[in-house]
């Protein structure tokens, strides 16, 4: 998933600016540019770092239509005029191999580099004979440095160090450049970039000042100049078309005039949407910067691994730190909470105190004792005729027992209980009963008679039959047997 753009900060020796690209990296949020007073940079250095500290914290203030907020994450451009991009190639390998045969070359690279240079590499394809071919960045660590110290002093914090040939290449539409051999033109404020692109990837780039193009007898005739060298560095690969870009206001002018010889020129196509920031083309380097976090495909990055770790270990304390304040706010949650459900509990029982007090209160009064007296006596009264009805009837629960087990041909004619010496009860075991009936067969008797030895108060009887000989209209006759 995209991250969030970073903010966008370049400068040259002529000017700084700084941009914000909307959280979908669609279009441009806020930008800012001023121009820097001679010597502050010269030839991408930093001379004056107290007085460019000034200017930028005076441009993020006045960016538009907002300012760039204290500590937001930043991504730095360096110009071309102090980037080293050398591209070499490597037969196939396989795995890590690839990655420890890149290292290997980049060290042996490294004496014909300046000395002390932070550097960087990417594989950008493979050329008409299959071999691997790696782009080489390298900037001067002195570059590097000062260029962290001045940002860092503003309070934002820098999470890469890009070459301003990435950041132009970014911002224009991807489709613009798939498959095609180019010359990419970056027209700026008093100076040019004139990057070969095979692809969307840049092979070698040159920074020219406008009084070097001068010298080539003016922009045209350097781009043709140009044009001439890639072609000689790449023989296979001439190019085909001139993409202009760039924050002049003459670049339209000059794709006119190019188009008006027959020579495939084109605009550069901003990824960007129009939006209502004033004063710019869509095309400022500073947004291609913007939109590096944005991308998820690899891309350079020079900043020094300490820095780097710098910036992780900053993420992993931010992160803990939110852990940390949320569990703390949780935890205040809960312990409101348990005091609410004490307090609630302690104001719940002091009102069944309240109320069972006054309870006790009122019991005590006379009229309430003469009350209670007679709800006892009555409950006493209610409990010995419950008594009296179970222990001298029964007759319903003999009759439910009886009922449920009579088949439907089956008539009892007569049903006699007589109870005990000393029994209470109907359903005694001292008291003697009988039934007598008739029924369609003597197997539907036999039936009954099965069931009813199932049920406690009948399970002692004994059957007989009227008749043996007849099958049906069958009497019958069952009786219980008294246990001595």
């Amino acid at each position: 998933m995209p991250a969030k753009p970073a903010i966008g900060l370049y400068f040259t020796d002529r000017f700084a600016e700084v941009s914000q690209i909307s959280s979908d990296g669609s279009r441009l949020a806020c930008f800012g540019q001023l121009p820097l007073p001679s010597g502050f940079i010269v030839n991408g250095e930093i001379k004056d770092s107290a007085g460019l500290i000034k200017v930028l914290n005076q441009l993020l203030i006045s960016t538009q239509p907002h300012p760039i907020s204290y500590g937001e994450k930043v991504v730095v451009g360096v110009s071309d005029n102090r980037v080293f991009l050398r591209e070499f190639t490597l037969s196939k390998f396989a795995g890590k191999e690839i990655e420890e045969a890149i290292n290997y070359q980049v060290r042996s690279l490294l004496p014909l580099l300046p000395s002390g240079v932070e550097t960087d590499w990417q594989i950008i394809g493979h050329d008409v004979e299959g071999q691997i071919e790696v782009l080489l960045a390298a900037i001067p660590k002195t570059v590097i440095q000062s260029y962290l110290s001045v940002v860092s002093a503003t309070g934002l914090v820098v999470v890469a160090i890009e070459p301003a040939v990435f950041a132009n290449i970014r911002i224009v539409v991807p489709s613009q450049f798939k498959g095609k051999d180019q010359l990419l033109i970056y027209l700026g404020d008093n100076f040019a970039e004139f990057t070969y692109i095979t692809n969307g990837n840049p092979r070698f780039s040159d920074y020219l000042s406008d009084s070097e193009i001068t010298k080539k007898g003016g922009i045209s005739n350097a781009i043709r100049d140009y044009v001439v060298f890639s072609n000689s560095k790449h023989p296979n690969r001439p190019v085909r078309e001139i993409v202009i870009s760039g924050s002049n206001p003459q670049i339209q002018a000059l794709v006119d005039n190019f188009k008006a010889q027959n020579v495939a020129a084109y605009l550069a196509d901003s990824r960007l949407s129009s939006a209502e920031v004033k004063n710019h083309s869509l095309l400022h380097t500073a947004y291609g910067l913007s939109l590096k976090t944005f991308d998820t495909a690899a891309s350079f990055n020079l900043l020094p691994l300490e820095f780097r770790l710098a910036v992780i270990r900053e993420r992993l304390i931010g992160n803990w730190k939110a852990g940390l304040n949320l569990l703390i706010f949780l935890t205040i949650i809960g312990i409101a909470g348990l005091f609410y459900i004490y307090t609630s509990t302690r104001v719940r029982q002091q009102q069944v105190e309240v109320v069972g007090e006054s309870y006790r209160e009122r019991l005590i009064q006379p009229q309430n004792q003469v009350q209670i007296f007679s709800a006892n006596e009555l409950n006493l009264l209610s409990d010995q005729l419950i008594w009296l009805r179970e222990s001298t009837g029964g007759e319903n629960v003999i009759l439910r027992q009886l009922s449920s087990i009579t088949p439907t041909d089956l008539f009892l004619t007569s049903l006699v209980f007589s109870r005990g010496p000393g029994s209470v009860r109907l359903a005694d075991s001292k008291s003697t009963w009988a039934m007598t009936g008739v029924a369609g067969s003597r197997q539907l008797v036999l039936d009954f008679y099965n069931r009813l030895l199932t049920q406690s108060n009948f399970s002692n009887g004994k059957l007989y039959f009227g008749s043996l000989e007849r099958e049906s209209s069958v009497t019958f006759r069952i009786a219980n047997q008294i246990t001595p």
